[in-house]
């Protein structure tokens, strides 16, 4: 199931709750968020940054006396939350990390509140965090026992519709302020203070009834008293057991979790898989989810999770056992913390999902992007629907651009249907100009909007509000070497699908790329490979691979044909070149295997190109491109500004890599991996590089010698092609190459077989520059290969191609060919 699908199963579920299935108060107290690490430099209470607004803290919900299920002391209400670990490299693995003895609550104000007991607020929320600390290592708490600051919404005093209690507040001298732990084991001071309790990785959280027959008093693992234990042992359930467990979930920050596998089989070796192992009591009660966030929009940004609505039941927490599911359970029931978008932590305030539908709006910190310069881009703008479950309409309007050399803004779409606890990112049409310079920014204020999707919905609480959308222009000058210092220079690689049409045979001629080869073959665009005229050609069937396989310029398939053509003297030659690369000396493994067993020829093609011109292209694509990022890598984030815009860049080279295999099967593009080196023909004075010298691309400011990802994106259809191409303009503007004679083609993807590449245009060949007449296969030299080759093909008729032979143009290839090719052979091409 996909993330998309996840989302949209979720909506779904939540729109049959509110609708009135299911949805009710929980009859028992609930975990409803633990936030585990804020943004800032210090998010713990020693030496706090003033500037976080939050820090670490948990927060649990408490049911209205008559909502509470039978078995549970409404007017003495004692609870404790466990933190198991879970993370299988870890010294404590199985065992407690920590213990929490809350206060007595009493939930029933009816009958007078119970000695000692604490209220229950009016909300029915507890909050959990710290306090400051003194010192470093501390030595006291800061302030006086009546003014006490939580660490939660920027600094309080006193909570208002809420209980705070400090989770360090009975060390030193205590809290008047605010309620202190019965017990906790332990807040080691000083070696437990700084970064705050709530630790990040993968772990059990478990809110138990410490009441209940089934309850255990377990310890900190790094300090048990004597005769204790820090063992649970949830997997048996013979130590802790399942009937003093109230609510629970699991993080899980393994690269090998996926949330619809659990609970996973008993010996998988992933984190909490000997803690909740399938097999365990504690299993199908405790669902586990995915501690890192790697859904766009910027994944890998939250830290945390909290239930969607209050009154959201998980499968376990309905009378039918047999029900129990945990992936359903994370899937539909929690969503996770951003801790810089619309969903801040909020703790001291839960939502039902029968409240009304609310717009949040990110702030102007998290609403800055990146947008390629020389792009149109769809650039979102982070809000979402912090309300109850009434879906919405968001739109974002533009104002002024603060600097319109470096962006303008324009109305972009709307995020429609958006449900209650969900993003909702709508999106700007930004233009950056191609010669933004780097990092530049622009600014607009931008007023957001919600509206009720559905007449007779509840009124959006707080419909109109504004943020800052600033735009930073991405358009680096150069690449990086292996210390990340600036290197050479870097190119613009941009991709385009050539999408599979049954009703059509050359799918290529329906795209700007194909109209513009047909316009202008020969001319502005002029072939390597001589199968210019069959790509142009309507007839030509580019998913037939007996018409494609002829036109692969097929990689060295033994040793003995790996090559090593030498540079300029006293520069590197094609194997020093990728040896003494960035991407090579950074330890990656991407060139790992493509050089002979002795490393000294290397697994190549060269495409001869007509001599180019790096500047002023003459080609620009009409459709959406797709960009790799500074590792070579497709983003294929929809949220991503870079993520399909369009440009108005030209382009110097273009490649074509068939998808199609011999057997007539599609690849998917995934291990099409290779890259680039080109061969200097011509610099400007005083260019620091020399004719002949090889240079290997890096893109986007990325690695020298970085290798590319090719497209893999389905695209509304099934790739048969990628067009490949080059905006080489820095290497003229940066390091003075005028012109290039050559591509060297790596092939990244050691063997694979899958890079296959079928045509090479130059889209701005050097004035008067013609084909190297003779070189049928491309490799520089005019040799028995070619010979081989043309008579190969003696005798064909009207419609063979040059590189069938065809060199003098009358339509088959004959005497007048081989004389031809014969009057130049042994040499090599200019």
């Amino acid at each position: 199931m996909s993330r998309r699908t996840k989302r949209i199963a979720a909506g779904l579920l939540a729109g049959m709750l509110v609708a009135g299935v299911m949805a009710a108060e929980p009859d028992h107290p609930i975990i409803t968020e633990v936030y585990t690490d804020p943004v800032g430099a210090n998010d713990g209470p020693v030496g706090r940054d003033p500037a976080s607004p939050h820090q670490e803290f948990i927060e649990i919900y408490l049911p209205t006396a008559a909502a509470l299920r039978p078995g549970l002391n409404k007017d003495a209400l004692n609870l404790t939350f466990y933190e198991v670990e879970g993370d299988t490299s870890s010294s404590g693995y199985r065992l407690v990390n920590y213990r929490f003895d809350l206060p007595t609550f009493d939930l029933d104000p009816s009958n007078g509140t119970t000695p000692g007991a604490i209220p229950r607020p009016a909300s029915g929320v507890v909050v959990l965090g710290w306090v400051d600390y003194v010192g470093d290592p501390p030595v006291d708490l800061a302030g006086t026992p009546s003014s006490r600051v939580a660490l939660i919404n920027g600094g309080i005093t006193s909570a208002s519709g809420f209980v705070f209690i400090a989770i360090n507040g009975h060390h030193f001298t205590g809290t008047t302020n605010f309620p202190t732990l019965v017990a906790e084991s332990l807040i080691d001071v000083p070696n437990e203070t700084r970064s705050g309790i709530v630790q990040n990785g993968s772990g059990a959280y478990l809110l138990v009834n410490r009441d209940d027959p089934g309850y255990v008093e377990l310890f900190d693992d790094k300090h048990v008293p004597p005769g204790r234990s820090a063992d649970p042992d949830l997997a048996g359930g013979t130590v802790l057991g399942v009937s003093a467990l109230l609510d629970g979930y699991a993080p899980n920050d393994d690269r090998q979790f996926d949330v619809t596998q659990q609970p996973y089989p008993f010996g998988g070796g992933i984190d909490l898989d000997e803690v909740l192992p399938a097999g365990g009591p504690f299993s199908r009660l405790i669902c586990q989810l995915p501690e890192i966030d790697n859904t766009p929009p910027d994944a890998g940004r939250a830290n945390g999770y909290a239930r969607r609505f209050v009154d959201l039941p998980r499968t376990t927490e309905n009378a039918n056992p047999f029900d129990d599911d945990p992936v359903a359970d994370a899937l539909n029931v929690y969503r996770q913390i951003r801790n810089d978008g619309p969903f801040f932590p909020t703790p001291g305030r839960v939502v039902f999902l029968t409240d009304p539908p609310e717009l949040s709006v990110a702030a102007a910190g998290g609403q800055v992007v990146s947008v390629l310069a020389g792009t149109t881009a769809r650039t979102p703008v982070l809000a979402a629907n912090v309300g109850g479950d009434y879906p919405i309409d968001i739109t974002a309007t533009p104002g002024a651009s603060s600097d319109p050399t470096v962006a303008t803004f324009a109305a972009g779409s709307a995020a429609t249907a958006v449900p209650g606890q969900a993003l909702g990112v709508p999106t700007l049409s930004v233009h950056v100009p191609v010669d933004a310079p780097n990092n530049a920014t622009a600014t607009s204020t931008v007023t957001v909007t919600a509206a009720n999707s559905n007449p007779g919905d509840p009124a959006v609480v707080h419909a109109v509000q504004t943020t800052d959308v600033t735009v930073r222009a991405f358009n680096p000058l150069f690449g990086e070497d292996v210390n990340g210092q600036p290197f050479q220079t870097t190119v613009t690689i941009a991709f385009q699908p050539v999408v599979s049409d049954p009703l059509v045979n050359n799918e290529l001629l329906g795209m700007s790329f194909g109209q513009f080869l047909a316009a202008n073959l020969g001319t502005l665009a002029q072939d390597v490979q001589g199968f210019g005229p069959a790509l142009v050609d309507p007839n030509t069937n580019l998913a037939d691979p007996t018409v494609v396989w002829p036109m692969v310029k097929e990689f060295p398939s033994n040793f003995a044909n790996y090559v090593n053509p030498p540079g300029p003297p006293g520069h590197f030659d094609l194997v020093q070149t990728i040896l003494n690369s960035a991407e090579y000396l950074d330890g990656t493994g991407t060139y790992d295997n493509v050089f002979n067993p002795s490393m000294t020829a290397v697994r190549a093609i060269r495409m001869n190109i007509p001599d180019t011109l790096t500047f002023g292209g003459t080609f620009t694509p009409a459709e959406p491109i797709v960009l790799a990022d500074p590792a070579g890598r497709i983003i294929n984030d929809p949220f991503s500004p870079m993520y399909l815009p369009t440009t108005d860049r030209t382009f110097e080279v273009a490649l074509i890599d068939t998808n199609v295999r011999i057997s007539g099967t599609i690849e998917t593009g995934a291990t099409d991996d290779f890259g680039i080196v080109v061969e200097v023909l011509d610099v400007e004075p005083g260019s620091p590089m020399v004719p002949g010298e090889f240079v290997f691309l890096s893109y986007f400011g990325g690695l020298q010698g970085a290798d590319i990802d090719s497209l893999q994106l389905p695209a509304n259809g099934t790739p048969l092609a990628n067009i490949i191409l080059l905006d080489l303009d820095n290497l003229h503007d940066m390091l003075g190459i005028r012109s290039i004679e050559a591509l060297w083609l790596i092939d990244a993807g050691g063997e694979s077989d899958e890079a296959n590449f079928i045509e090479a245009f130059s889209l701005n060949p050097v004035a008067g520059t013609p084909p190297c007449p003779g070189d049928l296969n491309g490799d520089g030299t005019i040799n028995l290969a070619d010979l081989s080759t043309l008579l190969g093909n003696f005798g064909i008729p009207s419609g063979a191609t040059p590189e069938m032979g065809d060199l003098d143009g009358d339509g088959d290839v004959d005497l007048s060919d081989l004389s031809g090719l014969l009057s130049v052979f042994g040499t090599s091409c200019p």
